[in-house]
């Protein structure tokens, strides 16, 4: 179970680095503005083009008003940390960038082998030059953010879930019932999730932001009180049953949190302060919503 949206997955396959890139570009058509600096249209659908041929060609129809929102709004945050990071003398200079794409192909591979692997992937050196920079950025504005100061409180709600995921929705409608006839999660989740990772540990996902999941996981682990089970939810991995073991509200105290969650944030310390760094600057930006249909 991949602990990323579904439009932050695609992305990040789209970007071969672990952040999207950003568009400063004036050219007609605008679809955002963040301080004052132009999300173009033709950047947007771009990238959304790329998105949908991951999925094949084809995005479901209900999701679709969805996935543009996560788009625009992972390409608005984009924006804000290049916008602060070069506030702060980042170095996301070109040269900065070849360094950094050298540093990808590593000892062994060529400039040609390298380019036709970026080509096959479905980007061109200039899509990928434009993540690499904005990595530096997402990276530098991590280390940044942990220098400041510790975190003493969490930037978003974090749960402690637990799921079987099968294949079909006749299984997971069957092993609700047995659930609710007393059965345990943990055993049928060994037993039957198709998931290796948590299957393995009983259905167990750790602790991790609820908005790390794919979108409709997400929703209805949201809408689970503390030890509830959802009915069956499909999701492009197949069909889930969750449980909400525990879970601490956006804005709670980390002091307060339970040993597990306490070391899950520390193990990725630097992510949790960029969270909340990034909240800051979103709260203080200047975001303007050109193309409406895009807005929260």
């Amino acid at each position: 179970m991949r602990r990323l949206r579904g439009i932050a997955a695609l992305v990040l396959v789209i970007a071969l680095v672990g952040a999207l890139a950003g568009c400063t570009s004036t050219s007609a058509g605008v679809v955002a503005r963040v301080n004052g600096e132009d999300i173009t249209q033709a950047e947007f659908d771009r990238l959304y083009e790329q998105v949908v041929a991951q999925f094949g060609g084809e995005l479901p129809e209900d999701q679709v008003a969805e996935y543009r929102k996560l788009l625009l709004d992972m390409m608005i945050e984009s924006e804000l940390m290049q916008q602060e990071a070069e506030r702060l003398g980042a170095d996301l200079s070109a040269e900065a960038v070849e360094a950094g794409i050298t540093s990808m192909m590593g000892a062994d591979t060529d400039m040609a082998a390298f380019e036709a692997r970026v080509t096959e992937a479905g980007l061109t050196m200039d899509d990928l030059r434009s993540s690499v920079r904005d990595q530096l950025a997402r990276d530098f504005l991590s280390e940044y953010a942990a220098s400041q100061g510790e975190v003493t409180a969490l930037a978003e709600t974090y749960s402690l879930l637990e799921h079987i995921l099968v294949d079909d929705e006749a299984l997971a409608t069957e092993l609700v019932g047995r659930i609710e006839a007393g059965e345990d999660f943990n055993a049928l989740a060994s037993e039957h999730s198709t998931d290796p990772g948590s299957g393995a540990e009983g259905g167990s996902l750790g602790w991790a932001p609820t908005s790390a999941y794919v979108a409709e996981f997400a929703d209805a682990a949201d809408a689970l009180a503390i030890g509830g089970v959802s009915a069956p939810v499909q999701s492009e991995f197949g069909w889930h049953i969750i449980r909400k073991v525990d879970e601490r509200a956006e804005g709670s105290s980390l002091a307060e949190a339970p040993d597990e969650l306490k070391q899950a944030i520390e193990a990725n310390g630097g992510d949790l302060a960029l969270q909340e760094y990034v909240a800051g600057l979103r709260e203080t930006a200047e975001i303007e919503y050109i193309d409406e249909t895009l807005a929260p």
